[in-house]
């Protein structure tokens, strides 16, 4: 037995528009915001707050300076090895503006290195509001037992600094032995990790170990909760330990006498003295 169905049903018209996207066509819903518009409204919002900010973008100085970095980084993304088509801050300008014309803080990167970067920057910093961080600088003799000091006192989200580590890390060779052509780029992982430190309060506690007092990393850390300790172990204890570990003594002894000779000084004023 045949019969009649009837479905009431009601047609949704929805609007769209043509755009383009990636360098292709595309329907999309009429109310939606392609990526270019909101760069432009960003941009517009920019400068009615921020025109020093926005005029130092447009400027020769910084015209010039961009296609010198692009072409010491041979046009590579710094990050991701593709054709580069921006120049980036480390540490962003808005962090640091007094280094924006620095070249070793300029970067030439690709738009998605440079748009995921920016997005990490961004969480960060707003992570970093609520977040008090603590830069412990810690200084003593060789073998003073530096090391132990911050593995028995560092916590989960902590950042560490030890040359010899990441010495050991970047060659594979036996502790406290050095290579000096790799020196450099241990020197650069510091400087880095420094300007992020000065950007960024995204740890709980920084240690970062070292010899001698360094007055480029306090007046860079200046406006952070900076704090300088040194380990009181004794000469005699650091050479008995030094000659266990059958370390270079003779040139240790030296940079024990540099130090001694630093105290005099009173460049390792500022230190709190740590009881061993």
């Amino acid at each position: 037995m045949g019969g009649y169905f009837y479905v009431n049903w009601r047609a949704t018209i929805v609007q769209t528009k043509l755009v383009f996207i990636n360098g292709h066509r595309k329907l999309v819903p009429l109310d939606y915001r392609p990526r270019q518009d909101s760069d432009r409204a960003y941009n517009r919002h920019r400068t009615q707050t921020n025109g020093k900010y926005v005029a130092f973008y447009r400027s020769a100085q910084w015209l010039h300076l961009r296609q010198q970095i692009l072409e010491r980084d041979n046009g590579i993304c710094q990050r991701c090895g593709m054709e580069a088509t921006l120049v980036d801050h480390v540490v962003p300008s808005e962090d640091d503006w007094d280094d924006r014309l620095n070249a070793d803080n300029l970067q030439s990167l690709c738009k998605d290195c440079h748009y995921y970067k920016t997005r990490r920057e961004t969480a960060k910093r707003k992570k970093g509001v609520k977040r008090s961080m603590r830069i412990n600088v810690i200084a003593g003799y060789p073998a003073s037992g530096k090391t132990t000091y911050v593995a028995h006192h560092c916590g989960s989200h902590d950042l560490i600094f030890d040359y010899d580590a990441i010495m050991h890390a970047l060659t594979g060779l036996p502790e406290h032995i050095k290579n000096i052509d790799v020196h450099d780029y241990v020197t650069l992982i510091r400087e880095l990790i420094l300007r992020k430190l000065k950007a960024e309060q995204t740890f709980d506690n920084v240690w970062i170990i070292t010899t001698f007092p360094d007055e480029k990393l306090d007046s860079l850390l200046v406006s952070r909760d900076l704090h300088h300790l040194m380990l009181n172990t004794s000469k005699e204890v650091c050479i008995e330990r030094l000659n266990k570990q059958h370390r270079n003594v003779p040139e240790l002894v030296k940079v024990m006498s540099r130090i001694d000779e630093q105290k005099s000084e009173g460049k390792f004023s500022g230190f709190e003295i740590i009881a061993q």
